[in-house]
């Protein structure tokens, strides 16, 4: 099983490799389906085109009015985590917590905490027997202070787990997922007000498009939705929830136009696809979780298509109407909006994954006129 995950890892990276040096070399050896398979794990912003990035450093620009301050730098295995992607989460005294990738004492993930004075410490690695491996996603803090989260792979079946962290420092795999729950769980479990937990899987189901699955404070996991390609294909990263208890998402692919859908499943688990990406003006290839407001509205943003082919952010209202309202020209403003969508007041706050001044990729806002 250890080899099984380096080779699949392997063949991930070799496809993203591929993608990203030759477009038409990839169509011509790969079918349609594997490399939508690919981009949805690994977006758009693969680690060809990181290998492209300058070898010296750039001397970072600094506002005097911020202090920028780094809290830890991780070492890798054995002792150290390695490779962070997912949010942090910060506990009631203070503690932020996370997970990574990579490192730890089996070299398939860790959870961590670092302090307020900046000491950071592991408090599990994964890959151990019986265990997950690789937890893609964020830590969920409960009042308690018991954390769950789930992990891409590992578990009985290879498909991930649901673990828990105990405030007291006790883990345990509270749930080994099968193929027909989940396969490659990585976002964030979004908690209701009964201590329900909800998430996504990639792929994995009854029709191997991905899942959204709820588990409940008894440990039962229960498939709310089986996507089925025309209704949306491989869901990405986490599910955001309004006041009524309806959860919403958005699937990398799939739909009318096979470029990506925005999805409700309401309280009483009825799913309803709210809207299909075409890949044009409206953008395409919808990567990072949507927010939500207090008035039900939904904005996120499309990797490909808008006005110059390089993303949008768009916003779904409450009552179904879809509109842009920014369209990335992949200039100084970035390209390829990859990244979870913040929404803070009315202000929306994310990441490109190129363009910007250093062809690097940015942190924008979008405030609301």
């Amino acid at each position: 099983m250890h080899l099984g995950r380096i080779l699949f890892h392997g063949a991930l990276l070799g496809s993203a490799l591929a993608a990203a040096a030759s477009a038409p070399a990839v169509a011509a050896s790969a079918s349609r389906a594997d490399l939508e398979r690919t981009l949805a794990v690994t977006g758009r912003h693969s680690s060809a085109r990181q290998s492209q990035a300058p070898s010296r450093f750039i001397r970072a620009t600094r506002n005097a009015a911020y202090t920028y301050t780094v809290l830890h730098d991780f070492a890798g295995a054995p002792g150290d985590g390695a490779g962070s992607g997912a949010e942090v989460a910060l506990g009631a005294t203070g503690n932020i917590y996370g997970t990574t990738d990579y490192g730890g004492a089996n070299t398939y993930g860790t959870i961590f905490e670092i302090t307020p004075d900046g000491k950071e410490s592991l408090l599990h690695s994964f890959g151990g027997a019986g265990d997950g491996s690789t937890p893609d996603g964020a830590v969920t803090i409960e009042s308690n202070g018991d954390m769950y989260g789930t992990t891409s792979y590992g578990g009985s079946s290879e498909n991930g787990v649901i673990w828990k962290l105990a405030a007291d420092g006790t883990y345990t795999v509270v749930h080994n997922f099968s193929a027909d729950e989940c396969n490659f769980a990585r976002g964030r479990l979004v908690q209701d007000k009964k201590g329900n937990f909800y998430t996504t899987c990639l792929f994995g189901g009854a029709n191997l498009d991905g899942t959204v699955i709820k588990f409940t404070p008894k440990g039962k996991v229960t498939v709310l939705h089986n996507f089925v390609g025309t209704d949306g294909e491989f869901p990405e990263h986490n599910v955001v929830m309004d006041k009524d208890g309806n959860i919403y998402g958005v699937t990398a692919f799939g739909g009318a136009s096979d470029n990506g859908t925005i999805y409700e499943i309401a309280g009483d688990g009825t799913f309803t696809s709210l809207y299909s990406f075409t890949g044009g003006a409206d953008g395409g290839f919808p990567y990072g979780a949507p927010a939500i407001d207090e008035n039900g509205n939904l904005y996120g943003s499309a990797d490909d298509g808008g006005a110059y082919s390089s993303g949008t952010v768009f916003e779904l209202t409450a009552g179904g109407t879809y509109k842009v309202v920014y369209n990335f020209t992949g200039g100084a403003d970035g390209e390829f909006p990859e990244g979870d969508m913040l929404l803070m007041g009315k202000n929306l706050y994310s990441t490109t994954t190129e363009g910007g001044a250093n062809g690097q990729g940015g942190v924008y806002e979008v405030t609301s006129k």
